[in-house]
């Protein structure tokens, strides 16, 4: 009973801890960097990746995903045409499916996350003033999509904002946008997220075994 009762207390003292998320994203001009810094308690973690869009690309270039090569030279004739729309079809209600029930899950994982501090700084420039006058009323328009976005699924009533937008005309075919944003919650809410990413992990590989 005691080691019960000890285990319990534990579990609800690690569930507790607070957790901190400093998330930075920067790009300019050959430039895109992402940078993760997470305080557990009072122990930092920092991770960085610079050259995002590269790293990506070079990933998803590598034939690892696959059994067998694409044919060089693939003809009409070749193909299982019932089989291609069939699939097709199928793949379509499988993106619905995900696509909904993932919309529900991140409402359930994000509604207890505090946002304390954004700050979302962008640049532009254009080819004479007059565009990048009128890039400013469309990036004032994004993010203020964004941030409804924001106020829907994370807390943000007590959240500092300074959100900027600066027309450079001294210059030409500019746009930097630094975006960083202060995250609090508790060390549980991270074990009940792992578990909703568990579960509709499993669901996603189900439903596209049924398209193989």
């Amino acid at each position: 009973m005691l080691k019960a009762v000890l285990l319990l207390i534990f579990i609800v003292s690690i569930s507790l801890i607070p957790l901190k998320i400093k998330f930075r994203f920067y790009r300019k001009s050959n430039d895109l960097r992402l940078i993760l810094l997470l305080r557990v308690w009072k122990i930092p973690f920092t991770f960085k990746i610079n050259n995002v869009v590269t790293r990506i690309f070079w990933s998803l270039s590598k034939n690892r995903f696959w059994e067998k090569e694409t044919p060089a030279d693939l003809r009409a004739k070749e193909i299982i045409w019932k089989n291609l729309f069939s699939r097709l079809l199928l793949l379509r209600q499988i993106v619905c499916t995900v696509w909904q029930g993932t919309m529900r899950t991140l409402h359930k994982i994000t509604s207890p996350i505090k946002i304390k501090k954004i700050d979302l700084q962008t640049e532009v420039a254009l080819q004479n003033a007059a565009q990048t006058a009128w890039a400013v009323g469309v990036i004032w328009w994004t993010w203020g999509i964004f941030y409804s976005l924001l106020g829907r699924y994370f807390k943000i009533t007590k959240t500092t904002n300074n959100i900027v937008v600066i027309p450079n005309y001294q210059i030409q075919s500019l746009f930097v946008i630094d975006f960083s944003c202060i995250l609090e919650l508790t060390l549980g809410h991270i074990i009940i997220i792992s578990y909703y990413l568990c579960i509709n992990a499993g669901k996603i590989r189900r439903l596209l075994r049924r398209v193989s």
